[in-house]
């Protein structure tokens, strides 16, 4: 692709990024549901549905692959429990039932399109303003009033208190047990701040440690207990956290309130301990002024561990009353976080891709997710690579239209075999497996053959080649590459190399077949049914350069399409034939 370069220069980077995009990543979005700020903007189960398909397509067609979808707002859920109520943005009334799954629903959509759901938890802020209603189950201020704390006209779990991490962990290992989702996505999991009354619970359980320290414990006490049940229910499963944007005050400029000790939320400490396998630090800030997003995102993923790091970047402040940011920043900072060794980006909110903002669905859609992208691996959870798509083949359907077909690999190692597929293509024979833009067939479900059509018949050779996708996001080695076009229309053996088409074409029974050889070599002469399946060998035998005709008798064949495929050393031609009996 080529690009006019008259563009203002806000938008040259996006240029560039195109060409760098990478193959794995992931790009998601937070999609908020407290308030009804992203979704439902609806009433009743029908629109309510409809208004997410509508939301996961444009989504997807701008090649977006996960979303972050708020389960639990304020102590409320958006899937039926025994132990918490039915959200009240659903109906308008807390605990009443939307009469259906939403959250079953959109993961079910969701998968449809190659999207991963991850259910975003408000983990430790369970209520806003005054006291809920009765409900049933009833809302957690009401059941446990003493593990809650008000402050700031808010409602806390005190999670200094042993009961409010088992209450946390049973509530999620209830929605694990019943859900097919790829993971699950905390927020506000911390202390709101420093001044946070829990001197009861200290007193009772701080045992002489450090105030900060013991708080810090409590918030990865629960980390470490979630981590290990997930493990044992749903092992690839994904454990992940967003936490607030300044780990701890790195410098001047990259300081403020900060997460370990304003917050007490010791995330690096959990990467490290292999208790989360991803973090998306919100990072709300631009380039060009303190705290500043670039240096931020260095300082994550330096603390990673070798997990992943996906960027929290703020959409929302393009609205002129939260900082009236440029798009371009935005596309810069995706730009930046791939620099620094980000694995994706998710966006905080999702409604600046449904109102496009400022343009930004548009721009990201055309520039920097132009492409599509893999779901990253993740080796602490399966290293083990799918076997390689067997038996590539590409059959001619006419001058302009090819089809190519492979067999499904069988179980690896691990037990795991091909999801889905990527289809390849390169001008280059040596095909360039590490590059987004040689994909012509992306995620490729439940069918192991690939159409191709070319807008004029090929005259230079294009090369194809297949790779397996397993459950866990692994690529297999790349089958054996075919190519389209007729070799023979190369300048290298346009004199003599040639599969005529055979004569008469239609026929019944007898043809004639021409071909000419440009070396000596091994000769094979075969016939395909539309299928790719073999049916007849025609000439397998050490051949002189020259020309050649052979008689072939159909009879055994029923009437319908069949291809002759000439393969002489390293060439190849391919001919349509019809018989009609």
């Amino acid at each position: 692709m080529k690009f006019i370069f008259t563009l203002i220069s806000a938008f040259v980077i996006l240029t560039v990024s195109v060409y760098s995009q990478p193959k794995e990543e992931v790009r998601s979005v937070w999609l908020t549901t407290v308030y009804n700020l992203d979704w439902p903007k609806t009433t009743g189960a029908n629109t309510q549905k409809q208004e997410m398909i509508n939301l996961l397509d444009k989504l997807k067609a701008a090649n977006f692959n996960t979303i972050m979808l708020q389960v639990r707002g304020r102590g409320d859920l958006l899937y039926p429990s025994a132990i918490e109520p039915w959200a009240k943005i659903l109906t308008g009334t807390l605990g009443s039932n939307p009469g259906y799954d939403p959250l079953a629903f959109t993961i079910q959509e969701a998968h449809k399109r190659g999207m991963e759901v991850h259910a975003w938890w408000v983990a430790v802020k369970v209520y806003g303003t005054g006291t809920p209603p009765n409900t049933s189950p009833r809302h957690i201020v009401l059941k446990r009033p003493d593990l809650c704390k008000l402050y700031s006209n808010e409602w806390w779990l005190d999670m200094g208190y042993p009961d409010s991490k088992t209450y946390l962990l049973n509530l999620a290992v209830e929605m694990i047990r019943n859900y097919a989702l790829d993971g699950i996505h905390f927020d506000f999991l911390r202390y709101p701040n420093p001044d946070f009354d829990d001197a009861a619970s200290y007193s009772l359980y701080g045992t002489g440690q450090d105030k900060s320290t013991w708080r810090r414990n409590n918030i990865s006490n629960f980390v470490y207990a979630l981590y290990d049940s997930v493990q044992r229910i749903r092992p690839q499963m994904k454990v992940g956290t967003a936490p607030i944007g300044i780990y701890r005050d790195l410098s001047t400029c990259n300081s403020g309130w900060d997460a370990y000790t304003q917050v007490f939320q010791d995330s690096r400490r959990w990467m490290l301990a292999r208790k989360h396998d991803y973090l998306s630090p919100q990072i709300y800030w631009p380039f060009n002024n303190c705290p500043r997003f670039d240096t931020l995102m260095i300082d994550w993923v330096n603390g990673s561990g070798g997990r992943h790091v996906y960027a929290g970047i703020a959409t929302y402040r393009m609205a002129a009353s939260e900082g009236d940011w440029p798009a371009s920043e935005i596309l810069a900072q995706v730009d930046s976080s791939r620099k620094f060794g980000g694995k994706g980006q998710t966006y905080f909110r999702t409604q600046s891709f449904l109102d496009n903002q400022k343009s930004i669905y548009s721009l990201i859609k055309a520039n920097q997710y132009l492409y599509p992208a893999n779901i990253p691996s993740m080796a602490w959870k399966d290293a083990v690579k799918p076997l390689s798509p067997g038996n590539l083949q590409i059959v001619s359907i006419d001058s302009t239209h090819y089809k190519l077909i492979w067999s499904k690999p069988a179980a690896a190692s691990d037990g795991d075999t091909a999801i889905y597929y990527n289809v390849y293509r390169d001008d280059n024979p040596d095909i360039d497996f590490t590059d987004i833009k040689k994909v012509v067939g992306f995620r490729v479900v439940n069918d192991t053959s690939f159409n191709i059509t070319f807008t004029t018949p090929p005259v230079n050779m294009v090369f194809y080649a297949v790779t397996a996708y397993d459950k866990g996001y692994n690529e297999s080695l790349p089958s054996n590459t075919v190519y389209a076009g007729y070799v023979g229309i190369d300048e290298r053996y346009a004199s003599s190399f040639k599969l005529n088409q055979n004569y008469p074409n239609p026929f019944s029974q007898l043809t004639m077949i021409n071909y000419q050889l440009s070396a000596r070599s091994k000769v094979e002469l075969k016939v395909y049914d539309i299928l790719g399946r073999e049916f007849a060998v025609i000439v397998d035998e050490e051949k002189q350069q020259g020309s050649y005709e052979v008689e072939f008798n159909a009879g055994s064949l029923p009437s319908g399409v069949y291809y002759l495929e000439l393969i002489a050393g390293k060439q190849k031609a391919l001919r349509k034939m019809m018989v009609i009996k």
